[in-house]
This record gives C-alpha cells, structure tokens and sequence, in this order.
C-alpha cells in the first residue's frame, strides 16, 4: 500500500473580519476535501509547539519523523539544493541583495529584495565585492532573482555557523550586527569560533555596503529614481558536518553534529519521493536520500504522483497558497483555496492507497506575521482507517475530529495504517526500527 501525502503548503489561518469572521478555508467551496473528510479520519496537527511558527523547511524535516535537534540549518538545505559543491571548513548562508538607507539608528532596510534590476547590473556589483577578510574567504554563488549562496570559509576550520542573522527579516527594521550565539555553541572553542566568523562577517557586510552604495551601477540607479542593491543580507547559516562526506555517493547518512541523521528508506523503511517546484525541496530530499521530481504546477504534481508505482512514500507539495498568504488578501487566499481543490479529483479515485491531506504550517493572511504557531487540520483516508463525523475539511470541523497529534506522530500513523509498523519491543537488525523489514533487509544466520 502506497501512503500519498498531499501537503497544502500554509493552509492553516486566521479567521478575518473580511471573511465573515472565517478562516480563508472555512470561507472557500471546497467539494473535494469535504469529500475526502466524509471518508476520513480528521483532526488536528500542530507543527511543533504550540504557538511556535516554522519555516517550511524544518515544518517538514519534523513531518517525516526528525529530530529538530538534528536539522542542519536552512543554509545546508539551500546549498544541496542549488546543486552546490559543499566542502569541510566552510558555512553557507543565503544572501539577498537589499536597499538600505542610513539613519542615526543604523541602517534601515527600505526593501529587503531590490526591485527591477538586471542580470547585468548583479554581475557587475558582484564583481566589485572583497573575496577575503581576516583570513575568512567569501564566495557569492548567485541562485535566482537577487539571492545568493554565501559561503564562507577558513582554511583551518576556526568557523562556526552558530551565528546570528544580519536580515532582520520584518518590515521597516534594521539590519541588524551578526553575533555569536552562545546557547547554540557546545564548547568554549566552538563559541570562540562563532565570534570570530561574525566579526569577520560584520567586516565583510559593512565593507560590502560601502562598495556597493557608491558603486557605477547604483549611482546610476538613483539617478534613474530606482532602488539601490546597496546591502548583502544575510541569514540562515548552516555547516557541512566534518564527520561524513555528503557528496559521497556511497553515502546513506548525513551526520549533524556527529548525530546521525539516516535516509528516509532507513528510518521509515520506505522508498520516498517528493514531488514539488523548489530548491529547499530539492535539497531536502537529497539530505535525506529521497528521489525528487520537479513539477511546474500543483496538477501536474497529482497526477505524475498518482502515476507512480515504484514508492511507497509519495509526497506532493503546493506552495501556491502559502505565497497567496503572505500578501495579506484573504479573499485572494480563498480564490487559490478553490483552484487547489478543482485538482485533487483524482485523489477521490483512489482505492488501495493511504492518503493524508495537511499542511505543514499556518500562514497568516491577516496580521503582521509571516508564518504563524496555530495547528493545521489534517485528514487520514484509508481502507481501514477509522473515519469521524466531520464532513468539512477546514480548521473549525477538523477540531471535532478524532486526531490530536504532533507533526512527528504522522509517520508512525502511516507505518500503523498502511501495515508496516514492527511491535514495539521487537529488535531486527543491529539498529532500533519502527518498521516490519523485508526479509532481505536483515541479515540472516546460517
């Protein structure tokens, strides 16, 4: 039996006064997932803690049953999947290129992405950045739009990634001074190391700003009345492990802190696949050792996934209306909601497999967050699954259903339904398992 999670990226929200006191969900005519939630069991999922916002990427880390502790950091996530060599004795950040002003506070981030700039203009800009400071090597692989993949290096290994953020993320704040974070450090040394990548990083940053603030390009732009690409943000720095190789190709673990993080064929003793359009997803399932195919729409996505037969793990993802969200138009929210559920259909036509209907988040699309910390509704369909009485799949009906759960209790849920969880206190192989092993997974005595 084959388990589809069908994950609407941002689904959970806030009721508004635009929509009747409503969620966007609640709001929207959804026939397809209030007929998946007639067959369903239903209920609610909370991401982590909570009242505790995630970003997709660690939501999704914890979905398939990981440790948070053992997240490797977002940087990481980016690099692999932007196909970027990674190396010992470096760090990566995402970097963008913003439009600052200065005041007596520092400087103001007036747009965290410059608007309307060319290919041309970025290389040029790209071409006038210091490479090297206090014996720190930074190299800016571009990506997409104005992002980049930072990467900082030290020959000899004294960096750290346990390091703050210079984007302040949030409207109308100030770039803020990258700082060592102690609680994050796990020794004296490693603190010592954080501190002096970011004082080396706050070099590199300020050294960027006064290039780039009277640099051709820019005076140039100010003069056509248009944003400067003046400052390097920075945020989300993550560090290649010493203790393993990923560009290994033998390779079935990715290490964090000498913790070992296994391939999801391991941990769960399924072959997966992703399904989605995005580079944190690419990356994500190269970290965790899952096959990815790319899609150009969320249509496309259910009908390659329903198609596939050679996994018993398909994961389909939509980042359609969390983006919607994030541009506080409820109404508009509800329009990509209805577009959404004319494409699961087939979904309904399902017989022999387990289906799961969620989201990993909530995405405000009223009030001032990005993401927020409220529970998702989530809904299980399957042939022996164990069904409720609620008939519509919204934040609202989904609390009278069965389910109160944590993000990671979903994959043992999927092992229980789709036949494939071990008794507890059973012991197969020279490693902890949740999940019955083929008989060729285990070694055999003779």
């Amino acid at each position: 039996m084959r388990a589809i999670v069908v994950l609407l990226d941002g689904l959970g929200d806030r009721p508004s006064s635009i929509l009747n006191n409503k969620t966007p969900l609640e709001y929207a005519n959804t026939p397809n997932l209030d007929k998946l939630s007639e067959k369903a069991m239903t209920g609610l999922m909370i991401p982590y803690k909570e009242g505790v916002p995630l970003g997709t990427e660690v939501a999704h880390f914890l979905l398939w049953g990981y440790n948070i502790e053992d997240f490797p950091g977002r940087g990481v996530i980016e690099t692999l999947g932007e196909d970027v060599e990674m190396d010992h004795n470096s760090i990566y950040l995402r970097a963008t290129f913003g439009f600052v002003k200065k005041d007596e506070d520092g400087l103001c981030v007036i747009d965290r992405r410059t608007k309307d700039i060319t290919i041309d203009e970025i290389e040029k800009l790209v071409d006038s950045i210091p490479n090297f400071v206090d014996g720190y090597e930074f190299e800016l692989k571009y990506s997409y739009d104005v992002h980049f993949i930072l990467k900082i290096k030290e020959e000899n290994g004294w960096i750290s990634d346990k390091i703050s953020d210079s984007d302040p993320f949030y409207r109308n704040r100030h770039v803020m001074k990258v700082f060592p974070i102690k609680e994050l450090c796990n020794s004296r040394i490693e603190f010592d190391k954080a501190k002096s990548t970011a004082e080396a990083l706050n070099k590199y940053l300020l050294k960027c700003h006064q290039i780039l603030e009277n640099h051709d390009v820019n005076i140039k732009r100010k003069r056509r009345e248009k944003q400067s690409a003046n400052f390097l943000l920075t945020k989300w720095a993550g560090k290649y492990p010493e203790s393993q190789g990923l560009n290994d190709s033998n390779s079935t673990s990715f290490h964090s802190e000498n913790k070992e993080i296994p391939s999801f064929k391991e941990k769960w003793g399924m072959k997966g696949v992703v399904i989605a359009n995005s580079s944190v997803f690419k990356g994500l399932a190269k970290l965790l050792k899952m096959d990815y195919i790319a899609a150009d729409s969320f249509e496309e996505a259910i009908k390659i996934g329903i198609d596939l037969k050679d996994y018993d793990f398909i994961h389909i993802h939509t980042k359609d209306i969390d983006e919607s969200s994030h541009k506080k138009d409820p109404m508009k929210v509800v329009k990509v909601i209805e577009e959404i559920d004319s494409y699961l259909s087939p979904i309904l036509d399902l017989k022999e497999d387990l289906v799961v209907i969620t989201a990993d988040h909530s995405t405000p699309s009223v009030g001032t967050l990005i993401h927020s910390g409220e529970s998702v509704p989530i809904a299980i369909v399957g042939s022996n699954v164990r069904t409720d009485d609620v008939k519509r799949f919204n934040e609202r009906e989904c609390s009278k259903g069965h389910l109160r759960i944590f993000s990671n209790d979903l994959m043992n849920i999927i092992l229980n339904y789709t036949d494939r969880a071990l008794l507890h206190g059973l012991r197969s192989g020279n490693k902890i398992i949740r999940y019955i092993p083929d008989d060729d997974d285990v070694e055999h005595l003779k």
